[in-house]
């Protein structure tokens, strides 16, 4: 199933550019915690388009919503960020509930993608969920939030793409025995980066190549 969102309400087609297949230096992220496709199980990938959306502080743009299902997948962003490559959006995953005692949600670890970003959007690839590296653990939603005190304004070409590859489980049988919720958390994802000169940025679970 495929699904394409679009914030202005145009249902319209998108074609996704393929990257080549350009060197990123001696080390990767490791996919090994995103379960691939298991028996009867259908990848589901949702494209939402960002181009000229503007958040106020306290939006939230839901991006992704497989409830009660708690999901494993990839999750790709291309948005502003500032001179540290932190984007100017905030984006968290978890379980938002109906009750705010059974709702759960954190800031989801992301790794910056130089070698995809330009001068005005960065690019971010993240695990769902990243045991490793912190977040929530089960993840039905995942949406964007605007914690930063400012309008955050997209540009032409700023996308969220979610690759779903497998159902965990239901969070009924497995709820969050605490809550947190959107509104408890500050601005600011932490960003690895595999690229840099600073081996204490790359995060967990890469593997270094012969």
């Amino acid at each position: 199933m495929f699904k394409t969102l679009n914030v202005k309400l145009l249902i319209i087609a998108v074609g996704i550019a393929a990257i080549g297949s350009a060197s990123v230096g001696t080390v990767f992220a490791s996919h090994s915690f995103e379960a691939g496709v298991k028996g009867d199980n259908i990848p589901d990938n949702t494209h939402v388009r960002l181009d000229s959306l503007t958040l106020p502080p306290g939006g939230v743009l839901p991006v992704y919503d497989a409830s009660p299902n708690f999901v494993s997948g990839h999750f790709l962003l291309r948005a502003p960020c500032d001179e540290d490559h932190v984007p100017t959006i905030t984006v968290i995953a978890g379980h938002i509930d109906e009750s705010a005692d059974n709702t759960f949600v954190d800031k989801v670890p992301l790794y910056y993608i130089d070698h995809a970003s330009t001068a005005d959007s960065c690019v971010w690839h993240a695990h769902i969920p990243d045991p490793l590296n912190g977040g929530a653990s089960r993840v039905t939603d995942v949406d964007l939030i605007n914690l930063s005190g400012d309008d955050v304004s997209f540009n032409p070409g700023d996308v969220v793409d979610i690759n779903v590859q497998r159902v965990l489980g239901s969070i009924a049988s497995a709820p969050y025995t605490e809550s947190q919720l959107p509104g408890d958390l500050e601005h600011g994802n932490t960003v690895y980066d595999l690229n840099d000169d600073n081996p204490d940025n790359d995060g967990l679970g890469f593997h270094e190549s012969a």
